[in-house]
């Protein structure tokens, strides 16, 4: 009896440390970048082409959670948590992406008056 009650305390113990997500390898293992391109012959390998257009987009970053996790808060509902292995973060970011900076800046202005003072626009490069 005494031995299944230390077996359980020594397991309820390490949970935690069982459930915490470890770093993906591609964190720590990047690729060679094509502008080093190291290959045998000291070539560049060639990049890849591919039948898209680069387009600016904007989203609202209202957070960066390092120690805590979305689901201990509240968010406005055009909201989401998305989390980022590599850095060990959740970014609380806005659901859609805009192509118009103007409606990334009144969904700003809505989230500022929502009680985000900390919002900011973000740019990203997305490819169509």
């Amino acid at each position: 009896m005494k031995i299944k009650s230390t077996i359980v305390l020594v397991f309820v113990l390490c949970l935690p440390f069982l459930i915490r997500a470890q770093r993906p390898a591609y964190c720590d293992d990047l690729p060679v970048v094509y502008e080093k391109g190291a290959s045998a012959n000291g070539a560049r390998p060639k990049l890849p082409e591919f039948a898209t257009q680069p387009v600016i987009e904007y989203k609202v970053q209202v957070a960066i959670l390092k120690f805590s996790h979305p689901k201990d808060h509240t968010f406005h509902p055009k909201l989401v948590a998305r989390y980022r292995p590599c850095e060990e973060v959740w970014v609380v970011e806005s659901r859609e992406s805009f192509t118009d900076r103007k409606d990334a800046e009144k969904l700003r202005q809505e989230l500022i008056k929502a009680g985000y003072k900390g919002a900011y626009i973000t740019d990203l490069l997305g490819y169509y």
